[in-house]
């Protein structure tokens, strides 16, 4: 079930599709919503070296009408059968760059409903990501630990890290988060029969065949000629 926004959105999509679609070049009609209200439409453009979609000339369209007026929602309308259809991979990934929270109309099991571009592009290649600190994702019972820096090694299998700066977070069974601000100072690849006794100090465990039970619980199957990394890493203390 849909909005009455939503609804006279497809209404002015569909309208746009069947005045316009010719079955050959022009077959597809989108039309925005944006946050004031205001339905902007565009129509796909085919060619053979390629062509804009309709979504993407309904946003030039937005850009020369309405720049101030953000976009909230999509529709896109295949005009030969005036059938609601969900976005292509390339304009998932568009919308997304201009807000993940821009909702699509899309049609489900149970008729139309909306989903926002985060939700149709799972895993979406964020540019900003790459100007961050990377994630060390950690279980909540770690936490003291690395606080006391017993613990500055992680112990990882195909989840990669590199040297600099680093986020820590913990993950708690509440849902909540709590993060402390890192620096990985060195990754090395081993296998995992080469770790020592001064592999498991490192990590916080008492001796090596705690670490070796604690592998096992995180990675079933993980045989000794295995990779592993040993992620180093320590904590930058902000002075106070």
């Amino acid at each position: 079930m849909i909005s009455s926004a939503f609804r006279n959105l497809v209404s002015s999509a569909r309208d746009h599709a069947r005045h316009f679609h010719d079955d050959t070049d022009h077959t597809v009609s989108a039309a925005l919503l944006t946050a004031s209200g205001r339905t902007v439409l565009g129509i796909n453009a085919f060619h053979f070296l390629g062509g804009p979609c309709g979504e993407i000339s309904a946003l030039a369209q937005h850009a020369s009408t309405a720049p101030d007026d953000p976009v909230v929602g999509v529709v896109a309308v295949y005009g030969p059968r005036d059938e609601v259809i969900p976005p292509c991979g390339k304009c998932r990934q568009v919308f997304h760059d201009i807000d993940p929270r821009i909702e699509f109309v899309v049609r489900g099991h149970n008729g139309l409903e909306t989903r926002t571009a985060a939700e149709l592009l799972p895993h979406a290649f964020d540019p900003s990501h790459l100007e961050s600190a990377q994630t060390i994702y950690m279980w909540e019972a770690y936490e003291e630990s690395i606080r006391s820096g017993d613990k500055t090694q992680t112990i990882r299998v195909d989840d990669p890290f590199a040297v600099g700066p680093a986020r820590i977070v913990f993950e708690k069974e509440s849902g909540e988060t709590t993060s402390l601000d890192g620096t990985v100072r060195g990754v090395r690849t081993i296998r995992r029969q080469e770790l020592t006794e001064e592999h498991a100090h490192k990590d916080g465990f008492a001796d090596l065949r705690e670490l070796h039970t604690a592998l096992d619980t995180h990675y079933p199957g993980l045989d000794g000629d295995d990779p592993v990394d040993v992620v180093d890493f320590e904590l930058i203390v902000t002075p106070e």
